[in-house]
Order: structure tokens, then sequence, then C-alpha cells
């Protein structure tokens, strides 16, 4: 990203805005001296996407009032940020460059993805794996996936799933909305698959040759909360993703999720981060209801040498399962004090008994191992089948 952000600036002769913003994040965070003792020492992490959503928000600053960012007034008396260089006098040219280099980042980031997936394996032995795993979940569950990546994997190992487009690539709206059956995966944030109608077009189709003709984003806007102007992207990445997920296919994909976390018998969560808020709230939500019975909820996740037991593991991570699950991490105590590298080299779980959660730390697709017992335990029986049969 950082690449493609000074090709962008070489190319068109303009500041780097994405490296600046970069700098100046960092700058912040590092000024920001965290307590000793956790777990108030947790701190933000800094990544691309972190940097995409300061674009959107310094091109609202830089749009002219009345329309842009009013504390722009409050703090500045009008004027640009300071150490910021706007070299185009047009009244909304600063806004838009930003915009500008925001929408060439992305594309590029749709190119990059895609041209990852034609190279993926099919035959490798974790594609393999992903499809036994697969596999065994749909022959327990009817299974629906929400994608929060843009590959392909999901769908090399499905490649059957509904996925919310029609035969000719256009999405059908009210069909997925009227939709009973599961057996899908959306993709809620977007797919390498996802193209633009036309050049410079507003709707997104679904193009399954990866090596076909693909129409990217541009920098045309559309005025989403606050007057906040959004590029047109096949992808959603960066902050502000609910404003982002106001529009189609993401606009429906987001509120059949919620609607699906409510209707779903178990959750399984494999190789989320738990960085997008809209996503944490729908678990939170449906955890939190106490009209209904609570789900077991299991997550695929990798333990390295160094991850510590939830019980004393105070990073962003394990802070916001917590938060989302509503289980603090004392209540993982099955087995007790074991670390996690431990548990995953002698296929266990860590088990928040009390709030119906699990904890596997071997590996997304090393998973595959375990099936019969994950299967059971989604079903609802009793902890123990996750105890590995050598104890």
């Amino acid at each position: 990203m950082q690449t493609w952000s000074r090709h962008w600036a070489i190319e068109n002769g303009y500041p780097n805005y994405f490296d600046k913003l970069w700098q100046a994040v960092k700058t912040y965070y590092s000024a920001g001296k965290p307590y000793p003792l956790p777990p108030h020492f947790l701190h933000p992490s800094l990544n691309f996407e972190k940097i995409l959503g300061e674009m959107v928000a310094l091109s609202h600053w830089m749009t002219p009032a009345p329309w842009g960012n009013t504390l722009r007034q409050a703090a500045c008396d009008g004027d640009a940020p300071r150490h910021l260089d706007f070299p185009n006098p047009e009244r909304y040219g600063p806004a838009v460059d930003v915009r500008d280099q925001l929408s060439y980042l992305t594309n590029e980031l749709a190119k990059h993805m895609r041209g990852l997936c034609q190279e993926l394996d099919r035959d490798a032995e974790p594609s393999r794996k992903f499809a036994e795993l697969l596999d065994g979940l749909r022959g327990g569950f009817d299974v629906g996936i929400y994608n929060l990546n843009y590959d392909t994997v999901a769908l090399t190992a499905w490649p059957d799933a509904y996925t919310g487009f029609g035969p000719t690539g256009s999405f059908e709206t009210m069909s997925m909305h009227q939709r009973q059956n599961w057996g899908f995966i959306y993709h809620l944030h977007g797919s390498v698959h996802n193209s633009l109608n036309r050049a410079f077009g507003d709707q997104i189709e679904w193009r399954p040759d990866l090596s076909g003709q693909f129409f990217e984003g541009h920098y045309s806007t559309d005025e989403r909360s606050d007057y906040q102007s959004f590029p047109t992207t096949t992808l959603i990445a960066g902050g502000f993703k609910l404003d982002q997920l106001l529009v189609e296919p993401f606009h429906s994909y987001h509120a059949a999720l919620v609607r699906h976390i409510y209707e779903a018998d178990a959750i399984l969560i494999g190789g989320y981060g738990f960085g997008d808020v809209h996503v944490n709230r729908a678990l939170h939500n449906r955890v939190d209801d106490s009209t209904k019975t609570r789900p077991p909820v299991m997550i695929l996740d990798y333990a390295n040498e160094c991850t510590e037991p939830m019980a004393s593991r105070y990073d962003l991570w394990a802070h916001e399962v917590r938060r989302t699950l509503k289980t603090d991490g004392h209540f993982f105590r099955q087995p007790a004090g074991t670390p996690p590298f431990k548990l995953a080299t002698e296929g266990a779980f860590e088990v928040a008994q009390m709030h119906r959660a699990a904890l596997w730390h071997g590996g997304f697709t090393e998973a595959v191992s375990r099936l019969d017992s994950i299967l059971a335990w989604l079903s609802g029986e009793d902890d123990k089948v996750l105890i590995p049969r050598t104890r």
C-alpha cells in the first residue's frame, strides 16, 4: 500500500497523503503513554485500513464550507491542517485529490488480491483441509458463511454456494431477502469477483472469470452521513464502515447478517481479528439477548509460543473477544492455566463453560483434526467432547 501511494504521488505530482497520514498517526500513537498495568496498556494498531479511514476524514476536512467538517473552523480557523500541502488551487481541489489517491489505493488492492487468488493452489494441503472442514460442517448443519475477506478461498472449497448474485452477474436483492434456505457465502466487505457494471459505473456485478475484464472504482462520490463523500469502490476497506455499507450489495449483506445471527443455532468464527464494530455488535447483541438461549460460540484461532491464556491476555484481540461475547477472560478456565500453544499441540480447547464459548488455538485448517468433537459441541453436547482422546 505504501508502494502504491508513492507511485500515485510521483505520477500525479502531488504530496503522498497516505504516507503523510501514516507518519502523523504513528506519531500520535507513540505520544500516548499507556498505563503500566493491564488492561490499560492496550494500544491501537497502525495499519493501512486505519489510514484509508483517515483519508476519508481528511477529504471531508478539506471540503469547503458549509459542507465540510465544521470542526475545521474551530481547530484551524478554517485553514488546512498544518504540515500538509494541497497544491490544487481549485475550491474543491484538495478534497478531490485526497479522494483520488484513496480510490487509486482501493483499486490497486482489488487488483492485487485478484492476482493472488489466480495463483491459489486448489490442490495444496491447506485448500484440501479447508474443504474437508467445510464439508464436515455442512454435513451437520445448514451453513451460511459471512466472509470478511476479499479472496476466493471459501468459494474454492464450496463453489456452488449462493453469493447473492444471479447467473447474469446482477445482484438479486429481493431474492436474497426472501430466501429461506442457507447454503450461502456472502462477502460482507466485497470480493475479488466484484466489478462495476461499466467504466465509471455505479452498480456492482459478479464476474466469475478472474482473468476477464473488471471495472474498478473511481473517485466520483456518494454522500453518506454528515455529508461525507466516499469514492465508488468494489471493496470496503478502511474506516467509516457503517457508511460504506450503505450501498448494495453490502447493505443487504449486513441486514442479512443480523437476521442470521439471531437465527443461528451455533456460531463458528474463524480467522477473525474482531476489529469490525458492526460485526462485533451484531454478535454482542445476540449473546446479550436474555429472551433467547445463548448459542454456543467457537473461535478458531492460532497461538504461538508467546500467546497467553485468556485469563492473563490483555491485547486488543482478547479485549474485543471478551467484550463481544460478554465473557471475562477468567471464565476461560478449562483447562486452567495451560498455555494456549500447549493446548494447540495437544488438540485441546480453552473453554468458558458458563458462557458456552470455546477457543481452538491450533490454526484454522488444522481444526479439521477435531471436526467430530467440534460438531458435537456446536450441536449442544457437553464440554467433555472437547477433551482430547489422549487424556
